[in-house]
């Protein structure tokens, strides 16, 4: 009997709290505490990227505010990111965020936690105003995301396959 076994998916990025290693779960679920969500919300075919103040162009999504959920955040950082609405959200998996790398680390957030990763369709694109942290939006195809993204990596593209399944 032949046994599968799955490569994690994980690398190190440079977030504003610092260095992290990041890891892929493409599940449901999640031990870890959720500390937000981002997504790859789709149009016509293209993934909507918002250009942040300080960091470039980047999927929508941040942390929670209180008690809200992961699915209630992703909506509101993207009608607040973006100025657009949403339709079909999916839930396609988990970024664990990992601190224990970084030495330097504030205690901001949990050492562990994860981000949920959702896949939705745009049902509406609004007038675009530049009242949080995006300074503009755009569609582009899945093609161009790795070649813009300011900070493509294994993990990213993990979640972007599964949001095209």
């Amino acid at each position: 009997m032949a046994l599968y076994c799955r490569s994690m998916i994980e690398g190190i990025a440079h977030w504003p709290s610092g260095k992290v290693r990041i890891v892929w779960h493409g599940s449901q679920e999640s031990e870890l505490p959720v500390t937000g969500a981002h997504g790859f919300c789709f149009c016509n075919g293209r993934v909507l990227v918002c250009d942040v103040s300080g960091r470039g162009p980047t999927i929508p999504g941040g942390h929670l505010d209180g008690s809200e959920s992961a699915a209630d955040c992703f909506v509101r950082e993207v009608s607040e990111e973006a100025c657009v609405d949403l339709m079909n959200l999916r839930l396609i998996g988990f970024v664990e965020a990992d601190h224990r790398v970084n030495s330097d680390f504030d205690g901001q957030y949990p050492l562990r936690s994860v981000q949920a990763i959702y896949r939705a369709d745009v049902c509406a694109v609004r007038e675009f105003y530049s009242q949080h942290e995006s300074t503009s939006r755009r569609f582009v195809t899945t093609e161009e995301l790795p070649l813009i993204h300011h900070e493509w990596n294994a993990v990213l593209q993990e979640a972007l396959n599964a949001a095209q399944r």
